[in-house]
């Protein structure tokens, strides 16, 4: 009896442990992410143009877990689903939406598209009800408006738009939001059963790249980072490695946990980019930022509970 009791603490203990392993995979995920965006600043700095710059994260990153997915044999599947899955998420998720922030980033304060991109987790949860992923959770929507919240006391005080003509460009951005969450609802509802999370992972960063090449001559914007242009080929190396690590993670937390306990990225990468910039560049936070802190951990643990709920 006693050994039958201990065995039944030992089973709790595990499953408890395999609970909190996807938020720790996702505090992760934001903290490497949040890194991107002090890496398009110098990016930026070094004249890489924003479409190459896209382009060239998509295949460096891709090429890297193509050695991964060969080490594993874990190599991409051409099966007719796995090809839309590529394509789909690669499309939604990297070239259209990063395509389409590079080109509204020089028309709208960056404070804005911060908010703007907040609106991604609502959109996924919004999703997976339409999919019948998700079932009406009160604790879900609280938390993910709690989130929300935390975001715009964030960036209101300096979100306003300077000048009434980038409403257009403000309603256009909306549309990267959309795409994000989308690919988010797709990852969780028509990912291939059973495929390895660095399989899909490399065939959406391929398919991206696959995409942008012709888009990326077509708009005048060839760009080959040969180590000439030091701190622009510094930023695509680094942004390559993110873009690696990010996508990896990103079917490994969908599988695990579902694509709206993903979507809380969106809020906590927001974070750890105000983070990176604190140390990289010495920008410090107001008494906004620490307000927002309080309210994002706290929508967090709340879908989080939501979830769990859903589980039991």
């Amino acid at each position: 009896m006693g050994s039958y009791v201990s065995d039944l603490r030992s089973y709790g203990e595990s499953h408890d442990l395999k609970r909190f392993v996807p938020l720790i995979m996702l505090i992760a995920t934001a903290v490497i992410f949040g890194a991107i965006f002090s890496v398009n600043r110098f990016a930026i700095a070094g004249g890489v143009p924003p479409i190459a710059y896209a382009f060239w994260q998509s295949l460096g990153a891709g090429l890297a877990l193509l050695f991964l997915a060969l080490f594993t044999k874990s190599l991409p599947r051409l099966d007719l689903i796995y090809l839309r899955t590529y394509i789909v998420s690669g499309v939604l998720g990297i070239a259209f939406p990063i395509s389409l922030l590079s080109i509204v980033a020089a028309k709208l304060p960056a404070s804005a598209l911060t908010l703007v991109l907040a609106l991604s987790p609502p959109l996924t949860y919004l999703f997976a009800l339409l999919l019948g992923m998700e079932r009406f959770r009160i604790v879900c929507i609280i938390g993910i408006l709690v989130g929300l919240a935390g975001v715009i006391l964030m960036v209101v005080p300096e979100a306003s738009l300077p000048e009434p003509e980038m409403a257009g460009w403000l309603l256009l951005s909306l549309l990267a939001p959309v795409s994000f969450a989308m690919v988010n609802a797709f990852a969780g509802k028509f990912r291939p059963p059973e495929a390895p999370s660095v399989m899909l992972a490399c065939g959406l960063l391929l398919a991206s790249a696959v995409f942008l090449l012709p888009v990326m001559f077509a708009t005048g914007q060839a760009y080959i980072p040969l180590g000439e242009n030091g701190i622009g080929d510094w930023a695509v190396l680094m942004a390559v490695a993110i873009n690696a690590a990010f996508w990896l993670l990103f079917f490994e937390i969908v599988r695990r946990a579902g694509s709206v306990f993903f979507s809380q990225f969106n809020y906590l990468a927001v974070l750890a980019g105000i983070a990176w910039a604190m140390l990289i560049f010495a920008e410090r936070p107001s008494v906004y930022i620490w307000g927002a802190l309080a309210l994002l951990f706290l929508g967090l643990a709340l879908v989080n509970r939501g979830i769990k709920k859903r589980r039991a």
